[in-house]
C-alpha cells in the first residue's frame, strides 16, 4: 500500500521528484522480482526485467521534465525511504510466493501507480507536466494489460 499524499501541499517541482523516486524504486522492485523468478519461472524474469527497464525510462522522462522545468532547485523530498506508491505488497504472500503471486503483485503495484498519476494531475497547472503524468498513468494502464497477458501464459 502507498504513503498517502496531499498533493496540495505539494508543488510540481515535488510532485515531479517523488514521481521519480517512484519509478526508480518501481525499478528495483522488478529487478528483485525477476531474480526471484531466475530459477522458477526464466521467461517471467525476462519479463521483469523488460518491466524494469520501462520504469528507468519513466525515471528518466521525469528527471528531464524536471531538469527543463526548475533547473538546479534543490529537491524539497529526498530519496531516502520507500514510497510505496508501485510497491508490491510482499506480505501477501508470505515466505512461498508463485509465479502467479509475483505477477499479482506487480498487478497491484501497478494499478496504485496509476491511481497516484490520475490523483496528481489535479494539482499541477503546466500543460506539459500534466501531459506527462498523463502518458504515465496510461503506461500504467498498458502495464497492467501486460500483466494480464503474462499472467495468462500462467
Amino acid at each position: 500500500m502507498g504513503l498517502e499524499f496531499d498533493f496540495s501541499k505539494l508543488n510540481a517541482m515535488d510532485i515531479l521528484d517523488i514521481a521519480g523516486y517512484v519509478e526508480r524504486e518501481a525499478e528495483a522492485n522488478y529487478e528483485e522480482l525477476g531474480v526471484w523468478c531466475r530459477t522458477t519461472a526464466p521467461g517471467v524474469e525476462a519479463f521483469f526485467k523488460r518491466m524494469a527497464g520501462w520504469e528507468a525510462r519513466h525515471g528518466d522522462q521525469l528527471n528531464e521534465r524536471r531538469k527543463k522545468l526548475f533547473g538546479d532547485t534543490p529537491v524539497r523530498f529526498t530519496d531516502s525511504g520507500e514510497w510505496q506508491i508501485e510497491t508490491p505488497d510482499y506480505d501477501k504472500v508470505g515466505d512461498k510466493m508463485s509465479v502467479m503471486d509475483a505477477l499479482n503483485l506487480a498487478l497491484e503495484a501497478e494499478k496504485t501507480a496509476e491511481r497516484y498519476y490520475a490523483a496528481a494531475v489535479d494539482y499541477l497547472s503546466d500543460p506539459e507536466t500534466i501531459a506527462m503524468l498523463d502518458e504515465l498513468r496510461e503506461a500504467e494502464v498498458h502495464h497492467q494489460e501486460m500483466l494480464k497477458v503474462e499472467m495468462a501464459k500462467h
